[in-house]
């Protein structure tokens, strides 16, 4: 009765368990409807804002990077100014020497106006007119982007003074693929949908530098001829952008369509190539795309850790009912003897005489001489006994009755009785049980044979309820102690009154 009881209980638990789970995990897929839906809500609200956002930060980068190469060949022209050097050739050696992968080409155009650079470079300067531009640096200039027959790419260039022979002064220069603005401005997430392009204020001319189409970089256009293609709701709109951007206004955004598709489109003045403009295009499908990319990670995300906390949640329950389990087992029981404490058998003794209508025996136990044996077998040893002893009680009266262990080397036992004599019987293979128990020291040379004294009363013959009926034991234990251990009484009223007369 009392398995099925456990097991109706550990049903009942699980059970609750398993509702309370459903009921989490229905309440999280709702939160995560409700987050899809207000993810798509969100998408669809702000892609226009934000795509404008994305496409003023990549101008300013593109402006950022264009300043930080027209640094860079300011602060190698300083260098050369601040050392001596014998001849324009040492200056070239210097120069080549200083060749890096953040420009393609270096070199410098002394006080005559001689170029020392390579054959190739000095054809790029006559075709493309670069000694005009040379000619203004003050202290730097920057040539308009031209497409290289050397790299077969667009490249622009930049000039810087600088003094040598302490008098003389020459223009030096380096130069750098428009395509490495790529990695600083394009992302990876919207490398294959941005748009950047170098336009002339003035002209209207635009150069590509990142697009969709790899083939079209470099390639030159005009913004007037490309604002065909726009749907014609927008011309007006587009012709208006430009005529702000001729007229010199800085951070100019515009909004068009493309057929089905709706470019956000902004500009920013390049500080350093005056009349230039950095312009980024970018589909808002775009960013679109890519935030959907990023819920369905966050989705899978989620899955997964939720995966990871329904196991780990599992676990934590079936741990919780162990721990339970050895903590109900820790608070009922002796750790050492594995017998019922005293408060449980406090308990369970109640519970037992108050709720059975048959006679009962509670007896108390005593190992004889249990000092001496920590003494001189030591304290292992004296855990060993206390096992073996309590082992040898449960062996005779568990199958009746209750075995406690009060404290010590002291024991209770509360079993039904039939009679004095079946418990007599039972306490004759208890002694004897016992006396099989022996101890021997390290030294092999002395033993030590275990006996116990006992004293017994019964329910309801000596007393009704559990504290007096312990009393009664102890009373017969008592003088089971007095007359020389070794043996067990029963309670009898002339024991009373012999302890009263001392």
């Amino acid at each position: 009765m009392k398995k099925r009881k456990d097991f109706f209980n550990n049903v009942t638990g699980s059970r609750s368990f398993y509702v309370t789970l459903v009921i989490c995990l229905l309440v999280f897929f709702g939160a995560i409807a409700m987050l899809i839906t207000a993810f798509n809500r969100l998408i669809s609200r702000h892609d226009q804002q934000l795509s404008g956002e994305i496409c003023t930060l990549i101008s300013e980068k593109m402006n950022n990077s264009i300043q930080s190469m027209t640094s860079t060949t300011k602060s190698i022209a300083e260098v050369l100014s601040a050392q001596d050097f014998s001849s324009p050739d040492e200056i070239y050696d210097r120069l080549k020497a200083m060749r890096n992968t953040e420009y393609i080409s270096i070199g410098f155009i002394d006080s005559e106006n001689h170029l020392y650079a390579t054959d190739e470079e000095a054809a790029e300067f006559a075709k493309w007119q670069l000694y005009d531009t040379a000619a203004k640096a003050d202290p730097v200039s920057i040539s308009a982007p031209y497409r290289s027959s050397v790299y077969g790419q667009p490249i622009i260039t930049m000039y810087s003074n600088f003094k040598y022979d302490r008098v003389k002064q020459g223009s030096m220069f380096t130069t750098y693929m428009l395509s490495d603005l790529q990695k600083i401005a394009a992302t990876e997430s919207l490398v294959n949908d941005i748009e950047i392009y170098l336009m002339n204020a003035q002209s209207a001319n635009i150069i590509q530098c990142v697009g969709t189409d790899e083939h079209a970089t470099g390639s030159w256009a005009n913004a007037y001829l490309s604002m065909q293609n726009i749907n014609k709701d927008d011309w007006d709109t587009y012709n208006e952008w430009l005529q702000q951007v001729h007229s010199g206004e800085d951070n100019i955004g515009i909004s068009y369509s493309i057929g089905d598709t709706f470019y956000s489109q902004y500009c920013s003045e390049i500080q350093s190539m005056p009349g230039w403009y950095v312009v980024v295009r970018i589909p808002s499908n775009a960013l679109s795309a890519t935030m959907s990319t990023f819920r369905n990670y966050v989705l899978i995300f989620l899955a997964i850790l939720l995966i990871v906390v329904v196991v780990l949640i599992i676990n934590m329950y079936r741990l919780s009912k162990q721990e339970n389990r050895m903590l109900e087992q820790l608070s009922i029981h002796d750790p050492l003897t594995q017998a019922l404490n005293r408060r449980a058998f406090d308990f369970a003794s109640e519970q037992r005489i108050n709720n059975s209508n048959k006679d009962a025996a509670l007896l108390f136990f005593d190992i004889d001489y249990f000092k001496q044996v920590n003494d001189h077998f030591g304290h292992d040893a004296g855990d060993q006994l206390l096992v073996a002893f309590c082992n040898v009680l449960r062996k005779n009266f568990e199958e009746h009755g209750i075995v406690s262990r009060f404290g010590g080397d002291e024991f209770v036992v509360l079993v039904d009785m039939e009679s004095r004599e079946s418990i007599d019987k039972i306490l004759e293979q208890v002694a004897e049980d016992a006396h099989n128990i022996t101890l021997t020291d390290k030294s092999n040379e002395g033993s030590f044979m275990i006996s116990f004294s006992s004293g017994a009363s019964r329910f309801p013959h000596d007393a009704n309820n559990m504290p007096d009926l312990k009393k009664c034991a102890d009373m017969a234990l008592y003088f089971v102690k007095e007359r020389g251990r070794n043996g067990y009484l029963w309670y009898d009223p002339a024991l009373k009154a012999r302890l009263n007369s001392k």
